[in-house]
């Protein structure tokens, strides 16, 4: 049976028509029976992942603390109700005194006189203040600073003086502070 040219001619010109037709109809059917379902897997399994605390999503992470902060932190804090009792009875600045002496005798230096200054409080920390007479050498005063300096703990030098002393001796003013945080929230 012989085709009608026109009507041939019509059908070759809707060719390109049809395929992008099967192409549309197949790319449906993978997206309706594969990508769909592993889509909504997916999505799933990342919300569960972010309700245990493990999102995916890098904008998502939590803001972790650095191990070494988080050491820094810990070696220097209190339960909140715990340190306002060692706070107002005295026993936080006894131990900072105690520190600080000791320090001082491992460095020879002789402490003349320790006098503990008024104590801050606020609703996160507790900062110990000390104001201390030492007596002996300028390089055993500095490397007593080094010490304090690269101690886990948080010590602060606010100020000191130093006045020359017979025999190469130095007499010295120190003023320190060491903070205690508060962990658990104000008490």
């Amino acid at each position: 049976m012989p085709m009608n040219p026109l009507l041939a001619a019509t059908a070759r010109k809707q060719v390109p028509a049809l395929v992008a037709i099967a192409v549309f109809a197949v790319f449906m059917l993978v997206h309706q029976f594969w990508f769909q379902p592993t889509a909504t897997r997916y999505a799933r399994v990342v919300k569960q992942a972010t309700d245990l605390g493990m999102p995916l999503d890098p904008n998502q992470m939590p803001r972790l603390m650095p191990p070494r902060v988080f050491a820094l932190i810990a070696d220097n804090s209190l339960p909140a109700s715990q340190a306002q009792d060692a706070a107002s009875t005295g026993a936080l600045t006894a131990e900072f005194l105690s520190e600080l002496t000791q320090r001082m005798g491992v460095r020879n230096l002789s402490v003349i006189s320790t006098e503990p200054n008024p104590t801050g409080q606020d609703a996160h920390s507790i900062q110990l203040r000390a104001h201390v007479r030492l007596r002996g050498r300028y390089t055993d005063f500095v490397l007593l600073l080094d010490d304090l300096a690269h101690d886990r703990r948080l010590f602060g030098v606010d100020r000191f003086n130093i006045l020359p002393d017979a025999g190469g001796m130095v007499q010295i003013d120190l003023y320190a502070s060491r903070l205690v945080l508060k962990s658990g929230g104000p008490s």
